[in-house]
């Protein structure tokens, strides 16, 4: 069974762009990530000076 799982990770046979595809993947999944961590966030600061603005022109 070890046998096997070492001889299929070390295999040169098959699609290289299957890792290729992967790693696209998880960057793409790390940037979305980020870009709504920073879209929240955002949206909180704009948010509040939107609120601090209403308050102010009362």
């Amino acid at each position: 069974m070890m046998s096997k799982v070492k001889s299929f990770l070390t295999s040169e046979r098959g699609d290289t762009n299957f890792i290729s595809i992967i790693i696209i993947v998880a960057i793409v999944v790390a940037l979305a990530g980020a870009f709504w961590a920073l879209a929240n966030g955002g949206m909180k600061t704009i948010s509040k000076a939107f609120n601090k603005f209403l308050k102010s022109v009362k």
